[in-house]
């Protein structure tokens, strides 16, 4: 395996960098003599890219975690628009990946067991201005969905239960249909 050589072009000519002698093999270049190598998205060889995009992106799989998370906390929040009315436009929902304050909860899972430690599948807040906000853990939602296809439900559940906290009702009032 040869070590790799910088390559300066000039005039159409590769001329290698650092050699007496010798002259490198010249990159193919896109008809003008200004020296850019044209370079195809499909053949980018020996590791220094991607061809071309994995999978297409009208495949489910082209969408990553995070967008299809994204999308799925957009359908729950809507499906839970449906059920409670305009009341749920004022508050505001969001995602992360884990709960902010997850060392605070691991020293307490070490201190008193996992049994008395709240379900880290989302929190509820008010922020400065007094607009709800609710937050969905994406990470413990997944850490505890048996199937893929199943945390579309997991993710209105927690919506639903992170709903009737901050009303304070229970999640069977907000939506009967509830099942935790």
């Amino acid at each position: 395996m040869t070590s790799f050589e910088p390559v300066a072009v000039e005039h159409g000519v590769a001329r290698g960098m650092g050699q007496d002698s010798g002259q490198a093999r010249a990159p193919r270049t896109s008809g003008s003599t200004s020296g850019n190598v044209s370079r195809s998205p499909r053949r980018d060889r020996r590791g220094r890219g991607l061809r071309g995009p994995l999978m297409p992106p009208g495949l489910p799989g082209a969408r990553s975690r995070n967008e299809a998370f994204s999308d799925y906390l957009a359908a729950a929040v809507s499906r839970l628009a449906e059920v409670c009315g305009p009341a749920v436009e004022q508050a505001r929902f969001r995602m992360t990946m884990i709960p902010e304050d997850l060392e605070n909860r691991l020293e307490l899972v070490r201190a008193w067991g996992t049994e008395l430690v709240d379900d880290p599948t989302g929190s509820t807040r008010r922020d400065a201005q007094g607009t709800a906000v609710i937050t969905i853990h994406r990470r413990p939602l997944e850490a505890r969905c048996p199937a893929p296809s199943l945390l579309p439900d997991l993710v209105y559940g927690a919506v639903v239960e992170q709903w009737a906290e901050l009303t304070g009702v229970a999640p069977e009032a907000v939506d009967p249909d509830f099942h935790w």
